[in-house]
Order: C-alpha cells, then structure tokens, then sequence
C-alpha cells in the first residue's frame, strides 16, 4: 500500500484537486441557482404567476436546464422535476423543452471531453503519453455501454465526458444521447407522479434496466465476435 501511494502519489493529489474544483463549480451555481430562485417548487410557480405560458418561459427553463447539466453533473432533476409538477397539466411541454435543452447540454459535455479530456487525463497521470493513449483506447472499447450508463443511476455527464475524452464517434454519441436522453426526462417528467413514487414502480424501472443491460451485452457479444472472425479471416489470408 506505501509502495502505490508512493508511486501515485502526485496522481492522486491531482485527482482530488479536479474533484474539489468539479465540486466546488456544482456547489457555486447551485447556490447561484438557489439565490436567484430557480430551484423549488414555489420558485417555478413565482415565475410562472409572472410569465405563465409564454415563449420567454420556456425559453429560461431550457436555458436552466443547460447550466444545471453543464455545472451540476450530479443530477439533472434540479430543475425537471419542480417544473414538471407546476406543470403538471402540460407536461408534454415540460417534457420537449426538458429533452432538447439536456440533449443539446449533453453534446456541449461531449465536445468538451473530446477537446479538452485527453489534455486533463495527460496532466492527471504526469505526462505519461503511453499511458494516456493507454487508458483511451481502453474506454473507446466501451463505446456499445454509452447507452446503458445513461440510463442507470450513474453520473450520466460524467459518462459523457469521458466518451468524449475517448472519442468515440460524435453521430453515434449524439443518437445514443437523443434517445436515452428522451427516455431518461420522460421518466423525470411523467414518471415522477407514477413509477418513482410507489414500490412497484422502481420494480418496473429496475427491470427495464435489467432488460437494456442483457441487450447491450448481447449486441457487445455480437459485435466482439464478429471483430474475432474478421481478424480470423485477415490472418488466413496472409497464411
């Protein structure tokens, strides 16, 4: 244990100074969020006894949803959630601008990791080329889980990110990303009333993600299997 901490020393300091940065960016513009009275129930209400159903409404929503996805890559309910229960009688509304505007974070977050990730990654494990190429090669390979991780429970703009520091390819990322992204705010906006609230309803949302997961490994297996011939095939024919 003396000998790795030793040798990772440096790699570990600078791990926790990029987690209390992240944290202390989510902490700042939660508070921002909160100051400003965009984070209740009574806040959402306040403000559409203000605006009520107009473009400028929507619009500041979808602007919302942005900054709390972009800067909050804990949970992007801050901001679904009380809308969808102000709201509660045109969720669908709720719904399209939620979508959209995390859908279009979600591509900000990629291109982000693609541009900057590989940088940070270097820097984290002390300049270390081999080892950077390494590790990126290695998360490219999860390319087929990108869909899984964003519909777990997982820190999906963390999972984004890091798709984007491995870059994978942008269109597959950005269909994979409008698809979980719609499934995973319908189940904010309309499931919050129905599945969330009751035992059997996480029964349900449990075995769904059971199902996507035995489909994702399955399209994995097929995929790895249809690389291994391929390669069978290429050595055959220099034989």
């Amino acid at each position: 244990m003396k000998n790795f901490l030793k040798k990772y020393r440096l790699t570990i300091i600078k791990g926790l100074i990029i987690i209390a940065v992240a944290v202390v960016i989510t902490l700042i513009t939660y508070l921002i969020l909160r100051l400003c009275g965009f984070t209740t129930v009574e806040d959402f209400q306040a403000l559409k006894d203000r605006l009520g159903d107009s473009v400028w409404f929507w619009i500041i929503i979808a602007i919302l949803q942005v900054i709390q996805v972009i800067f909050i890559p804990i949970s992007n309910q801050i901001v679904t959630v009380p809308v969808a229960i102000v709201f509660n009688d045109q969720l669908w509304k709720v719904w399209i601008t939620s979508w959209i505007s995390i859908w279009v974070s979600t591509v900000i977050l990629y291109w982000i990791g693609r541009l900057g990730g590989e940088k940070i990654l270097k820097w984290l494990l002390n300049d270390d080329e081999e080892q950077t190429k390494k590790i990126i090669a290695w998360l490219n390979r999860g390319w087929i889980f990108y869909p899984l991780g964003m519909l777990l429970p997982l820190p999906d703009d963390i999972v984004t990110i890091l798709s984007g520091t491995a870059k994978m390819n942008s269109w597959f990322i950005m269909f994979a990303s409008l698809i979980t992204r719609g499934i995973d705010t319908a189940f904010s906006v309309y499931g919050y009333g129905l599945l969330s609230r009751y035992w059997w309803g996480w029964i349900v949302v449990s075995l769904a993600w059971v199902l996507f997961a035995v489909l994702t490994y399955i399209v994995w297996k097929i995929n790895e299997n249809r690389k291994k011939a391929k390669k069978e095939e290429e050595i055959e024919k220099l034989d």
